[in-house]
């Protein structure tokens, strides 16, 4: 049997929409294990979060390897150690939270939320960023001053007012791609959203570190797979592509193939028995 990494996105490719995995996606990752091969996640997830889900699918204990925060963290169980963990400088953490914070809730033209592996710290209540701590295993944490934040952050996101005309918004993008965008990734999501992550992090410079990590120069043939946006430097850095039957059109368009089955049917571990493995 061919040797493979099947890197692979969780939410809405690995997972069911329930946050689980079937007995079936989880033998198959102990099979392929078994084989000397790997499958590997790699997720927007927290590393402390993707561990515990690593752990339903006992990829802990049969010593694999998972990357969270888009790659910003990777740990080997094996070795019990990061191969990889890239976190944003406390200097920039001040900077941001001078540049945008004040008392007054009426007066805050953004609010920001810097991300630890363990807490949310943010400028105001939110009940989505709340609900999606939650869901990260995280606390969520109001904060009114930059030494309140005690731990290491993985990334920031600068959140503009809802209504925001598209004009102000590109104003906060510009002036903080300016100012940062030389020694950190800055990316815009839905012309509302900034954030503020390690230079170079994405899933596709993930791929390539632990490619690097296990030596693999041909050995094994390495497949991506993939739903949304975040996913498309995945599909470009592995051997083969592979977009979720379930995913954007756009990553359908790009990737070298297209699963049978969506994400709540076992769509990758299908796609792994029936057409790599060829069960």
């Amino acid at each position: 049997m061919k040797k493979i990494i099947a890197f692979s996105d969780c939410d809405g490719t690995l997972l069911f929409d329930d946050y689980k995995f079937s007995d079936y996606t989880i033998n198959t990752v102990k099979n392929i294990y078994e084989n000397g091969s790997y499958l590997i996640p790699v997720t927007a997830r927290t590393l402390k979060n993707l561990k515990n889900i690593a752990k339903q699918l006992k990829i802990d204990e049969l010593g694999g390897i998972i990357a969270g925060n888009n790659g910003a963290q990777i740990f080997d169980f094996k070795t019990g150690k990061y191969i990889l963990n890239k976190t944003v400088d406390k200097n920039i953490i001040n900077e941001v939270f001078d540049l945008y914070y004040t008392e007054a809730d009426e007066e805050k033209e953004c609010k920001v939320n810097f991300a630890s592996e363990e807490i949310v710290y943010s400028f105001g209540e939110s009940e989505n960023t709340k609900k999606w701590a939650e869901i990260m295993e995280q606390q969520f944490k109001v904060i009114s001053k930059s030494n309140e934040i005690v731990e290491d952050i993985v990334s920031i996101s600068i959140i503009t007012k809802k209504g925001t005309d598209l004009d102000t918004y590109l104003h906060h993008f510009n002036k903080i791609k300016s100012k940062y965008g030389n020694d950190y990734r800055i990316d815009n999501y839905h012309n509302r959203v900034i954030s503020i992550a390690p230079k170079d992090i994405d899933k596709g410079y993930a791929v390539e570190i632990i490619n690097k990590y296990l030596d693999n120069t041909g050995q094994y043939e390495t497949y991506g797979f993939g739903d949304s946006y975040n996913d498309f430097p995945l599909i470009a850095a592995v051997d083969y592509g592979i977009a979720m039957e379930n995913a954007l059109d756009e990553l359908k368009e790009t990737a070298y193939d297209i699963t049978e089955y969506p994400n709540y049917q076992d769509g990758v571990a299908r796609y792994i028995n029936d057409k790599i493995f060829k069960k």
